[in-house]
C-alpha cells in the first residue's frame, strides 16, 4: 500500500465497476446511468486500495461532468481512475475512454472528479434537528408514490423518499430511507439517502423553476455519521442561489434521534437534457423569488 506522507504523486490506474443489478434501478433519457453518490464510493474506494490510511468524511469540488450509461448487457465497466496527492488532499478522477471516430485514437472522458481532504476533525453543524424540521411558507405535500410515478421515475432500488415530500418555496423536507440491496455503505455511508435527498432537490426545482435538475457537483461534503442501509433519516433541502441555468443548495441529513449525519453545502443542480425533459403541470408554481 502506499504511504499517505508522499507528496505530489499522480497516477492513473485501471478499475472495474461491478454494475449490480440495483443499478440499473437510476435512469436518464431511458437509460441506466451510474449515480453520481456511487461515483464518489467509486473514488473513495480506488483511493483506498493505494492510500491505506486516507481517510473521507470530508469532501470538496465534486463534479459530475457527465453521465456514465451502464450497458444493460454486461455486469463489469472497465473505467480508469486518476488520483493525485498534495499535501492534506487527495484529489480522484473517474474516466472512460472512448475512440475518436474515423480514427485509431481514444481521448479520456471525465464522469466524476471528488478532492477528498485528509484531516481528522470537522466543524460543528449550525442548524438545529428542531430548525431543520420547521418548513416555513405555504407548503404542499407530496406523495412519494407519485414522485416515483411523474417526477424521478427511478426504479425500485431508487425510491427511498418515504411519506410526503414537503416543498415550500424555503426548501424542501422528507423522511428518507437507508436503502437496501449490495451497495456498500462502508465508506460514505448508504449511497441511497443522499440520492433520496438529491431527489428532494428535484422535486423543488420542477416545482419552482420548471426544469428538471440533476446534480453536476458539490462544494462540500461533510459526513458526520455515515448513513446506513435500512436506516430512516430525515432530509432537509434549503435553496441558496436559483437561476436559470444552475440551482444550487444546501442539504442536511440527520438520524430519527436528531444526530446530525451529513452537511453538503453547495449541490448544484441543473437541467442536463436541453430543456428535453419538463416537469410535469401539476407540479409548477412558477418562479422562485429569494426573499
Amino acid at each position: 500500500m502506499a504511504d499517505l506522507s508522499r507528496q505530489n504523486l499522480k497516477e492513473r490506474f485501471p478499475w472495474t465497476l461491478s454494475l449490480k443489478s440495483y443499478l440499473r434501478d437510476h435512469f436518464f433519457e431511458g437509460k441506466a446511468v451510474f449515480p453520481a453518490v456511487e461515483a464518489m464510493i467509486t473514488l473513495a474506494r480506488a483511493i483506498k486500495s493505494r492510500y491505506s490510511q486516507s481517510t473521507f468524511p470530508h469532501m470538496v469540488n465534486a463534479q459530475f461532468p457527465r453521465p456514465l450509461t451502464i450497458d444493460p448487457d454486461v455486469d463489469q465497466r472497465d473505467v480508469q481512475i486518476e488520483t493525485e496527492r498534495s499535501n492534506d488532499k487527495i484529489h480522484a478522477s473517474l474516466l472512460t475512454s472512448v475512440q475518436i471516430r474515423n480514427s485509431s485514437m481514444s481521448r479520456m472522458l471525465s464522469h466524476a472528479k471528488v478532492t477528498f481532504i485528509q484531516d481528522a476533525c470537522l466543524p460543528d453543524e449550525g442548524m438545529s434537528f428542531r430548525t431543520a424540521r420547521k418548513l416555513e411558507g405555504e407548503c404542499i405535500h407530496v406523495p412519494a408514490p407519485s414522485i416515483y410515478r411523474e417526477l424521478i421515475p427511478f426504479g425500485p432500488a431508487y425510491q427511498n423518499i418515504d411519506g410526503d415530500l414537503s416543498v415550500s418555496t424555503e426548501g424542501a423536507l422528507a423522511e428518507l430511507s437507508g436503502g437496501s440491496g449490495e451497495a456498500d455503505d462502508s465508506l460514505l455511508g448508504s449511497p441511497f439517502v443522499l440520492d433520496a435527498a438529491m431527489h428532494a432537490a428535484c422535486v423543488w426545482g420542477q416545482r419552482f423553476t420548471d426544469i428538471v435538475p440533476f446534480p453536476v457537483g458539490i462544494d462540500e461534503r461533510m459526513i458526520y455519521a455515515p448513513t446506513k442501509k435500512g436506516g430512516s433519516y430525515l432530509a432537509r433541502v434549503s435553496p441558496v442561489d436559483i437561476n436559470n441555468r444552475l440551482l444550487i443548495f444546501d442539504v442536511r441529513i440527520f438520524d430519527q434521534d436528531g444526530i446530525i449525519c451529513e452537511k453538503i453545502s453547495g449541490l448544484r443542480m441543473q437541467d442536463i437534457s436541453g430543456g428535453g425533459m419538463r416537469p410535469p403541470e401539476w407540479i409548477k408554481e412558477g418562479a422562485w423569488k429569494k426573499s
